[in-house]
């Protein structure tokens, strides 16, 4: 009996001290879960990081698009990210930041230096405007420097979170496997033990679920776009890599690349409000998308940021399939979206890049990039595929754009001008300022290049100040007699202060209004005729002359010479250019200006080359002609000698012996 007694009380002692171990495993078991419970739920280091890789990354495009497009507004946003990637570096000082910086010591070496660099540039972003082109190039080198240390520590502190989230899962995994075992050697014996085992194994499945799903959460969210859901650039790069090994090096399977933009998305969003234009761009993304999947050949698409899509496909033989699907994403794309009960239309460029061996996703995203900005400057609405000889178009567009501004405030674009011979008497009437600009590397730009960006950039109305104004001060020294024309753009015509500018530019140079003719094409009546008119009416009542430029292309729609009292009408010189083979050409030139002597407003035709030109000009009742014959548009210096050339032309060719009939006003040129 004592021997049992014995042997019970050393079962009890042995099943009390077992009890007492378990306890204490158990104790121990759960105080871990409970820590690695907390751990799962820390991921401070790496949202620091990421915001911090995100916010040094759009301050990088923002200068980027500032020195691309010198407008203000990106001016704006450069101060913007500027004060927000301060407050950034204070936030890296936290303690909770400052732990994981500890862990390696050459992230706080990074950091620092980064902090240090980035305090010595925030003044030059503050007043970016002020910086030339040399003093942006060095900030922008400054702060790749910058973003190279933050995107290091971040994509670090992201790895690390994503390590953890991976050693938290399987330190889950053996504390659920211990726990369960415990639970299974006390289950016969100890019920209420096996209750808090199970309620314990419950409760750790639903934390290892919970790290999971915050772990997928994490990687969705770092390869997504937050507004549309689409896929972001890093899924780009990661899928296009996959993309790349499938396809292999040969010829038979490439990858195309399309860069899609909205035209006039920023008009949108200005005029608008952001919540319109986030709205269509969800929109835009969900038709991609759809449009994308039903594509057998569509491998992803993908928003990069702002109204930036691109869209994967594999290009299998020549690259019209590409082109052609490229063409139903633009009509997709183009047609009307209906938000929050109104109709908005926007307009679709497209640029395509095909994969060649050796492409990676950088090098042809900025070809497809390329082969866009080539649409848009081609009339937007466009779809081209990129060509190597459009990197070189690109670089020299972006070379002009980038100096254009130091150019207009240089006086480095001056008017040149053009003489214009009046028929009757054979002498120089007037002259036409045209803008010219001798680049010290490029040589001389094309008007029609440095105007065009002008306008796309805004700048335009700097430029035409500039010329307007030098035009009348060198007006001043011509004779009496000699009115200067000056070409009025449209950006510079719907500015409320056009009239007012005008105005500015005679009192300062004291050059007469009377002897002053602002020459304006039809695409302005367009739009809003009445206060064109309205416009163009002040412009008179100043005394200036105005001239109706480029009649006979366009609409050249008669309601306008109706509409408002012109003082002359210039003759385009497609049709100058035609009247010594085409009899068409000749019965348009004097029809328009037997109209014209009717309705009281002078002739110019402009375009003459040819002795037979200007002949045909004078029997078709043209009072004064414009061209090279008589001279091609030259400087200031070179304009007496310019004048004197064109009134010997004339003389050769008897101008001046006949008159027209009255009637016809001279010509205010």
């Amino acid at each position: 009996m004592r021997r049992l007694t014995s042997v019970f009380n050393f079962i009890a002692a042995a099943m009390t001290i077992g009890l007492l171990a378990i306890i204490v495993v158990h104790t121990n078991l759960v105080t871990a879960t409970q820590q690695t419970m907390e751990r799962s739920s820390r991921y401070d280091s790496a949202w620091v990081g990421a915001a911090g890789r995100m916010e040094i990354l759009y301050l990088q495009k923002s200068l980027g698009n500032f020195i691309n497009g010198r407008d203000p507004q990106d001016a704006a946003q450069v101060r913007l990210f500027a004060d927000i990637m301060t407050n950034r570096f204070k936030i890296y000082e936290a303690p909770g930041f400052q732990a994981f910086m500890d862990m390696k010591p050459k992230r706080r070496v990074l950091i620092e230096a980064a902090a240090a660099e980035y305090t010595e540039i925030r003044p030059q972003l503050a007043a970016v405007e002020t910086l030339d082109p040399q003093a942006i190039e060095k900030l922008r080198q400054s702060l790749e420097k910058v973003y190279a240390a933050v995107d290091r520590v971040g994509a670090e502190a992201q790895a690390d979170s994503v390590n953890e989230a991976a050693q938290i899962r399987a330190e889950m995994q053996g504390k659920q496997k211990l726990q369960t075992w415990l639970a299974s050697g006390l289950f016969g014996s100890i019920a209420l033990l096996l209750a808090i085992s199970t309620l314990q194994n419950r409760f750790l499945r639903a934390a290892t679920r919970t790290a999971l799903r915050s772990a997928e959460d994490f990687s969705y969210i770092a390869h997504h776009d937050n507004l549309t859901g689409l896929p972001n650039r890093m899924a780009f790069t990661r899928e296009f890599a996959l993309a790349a090994a499938a396809c292999g090096d040969g010829d038979t399977k490439k990858i195309a690349v399309l860069a899609i933009d909205l035209d006039g998305f920023k008009n949108i969003n200005d005029r608008l409000g952001h919540t319109t234009g986030d709205a269509l761009l969800k929109h835009v993304a969900d038709r991609i998308s759809r449009t994308c999947a039903a594509f057998a050949n569509g491998i992803l698409s993908a928003r990069l940021g702002g109204d930036e899509f691109v869209v994967v496909l594999e290009a299998s033989g020549d690259s019209d399939g590409i082109a052609s699907q490229a063409e139903q994403l633009r009509q997709v794309l183009s047609q009307t979206y209906v938000i929050e009960g109104s109709s908005l239309a926007v307009g679709v460029s497209v640029g395509i890049a095909i994969s060649v061996p050796g492409s990676d996703a950088n090098s042809l995203l900025i070809d497809a990039d390329i082969a866009l900005s080539q649409a848009k400057a081609s009339g937007r609405g466009r779809i081209m595929q990129f060509d190597p000889a459009m990197r070189d178009i690109f670089l020299r567009r972006a070379l002009i754009q980038s100096e254009l501004t130091v150019a207009i405030t240089n006086d480095m674009i001056i008017p040149h001008y053009q003489i214009k011979m009046d028929v009757r008497t054979g002498r120089v009437c007037g002259v036409e300022a045209l803008a010219r600009w001798t680049h010290p590397t490029l040589g001389n730009v094309p008007p029609g290049e440095f105007t065009k960006i002008a306008e796309e950039s805004g700048l335009i109305v700097d430029l035409g100040r500039k010329i307007l104004e030098r035009a009348c001060l060198d007006g001043l020294h011509f004779p009496a007699e000699i009115c200067v024309a000056v070409n009025l753009s449209a950006s510079q015509f719907i500015r409320e202060d056009i009239v007012q500018t005008v105005r500015e530019v005679l009192e300062v140079t004291g050059f007469p209004a009377s002897r002053l003719t602002l020459e304006v094409t039809e695409t302005l009546m367009i739009s809003e005729a009445d206060r064109a008119v309205e416009i163009l009416s002040r412009f008179r009542e100043m005394g200036i002359s105005i001239a109706l430029d480029d009649f006979g292309t366009g609409f050249s729609a008669l309601s306008y010479l109706r509409q408002f009292p012109w003082d002359e009408l210039k003759i385009d010189r497609a049709f100058v250019m035609e009247m010594e083979t085409d009899e068409r050409a000749r019965a348009i030139v004097c029809s328009i200006a037997e109209m014209a002597r009717r309705l009281g407003i002078s002739v110019t035709a402009e375009g003459a080359e040819t002795c037979g030109q200007i002949e045909a000009l004078r029997d078709a009742g043209c009072e004064t002609i414009q061209g090279y014959h008589f001279g091609r548009p030259v400087s200031f210096a070179e304009l007496p000698l310019a004048i004197l050339h064109g009134v010997a032309t004339a003389a050769r060719l008897n101008m001046g012996g006949s008159s027209r009939p009255p009637g016809r006003k001279t010509t205010a040129a």
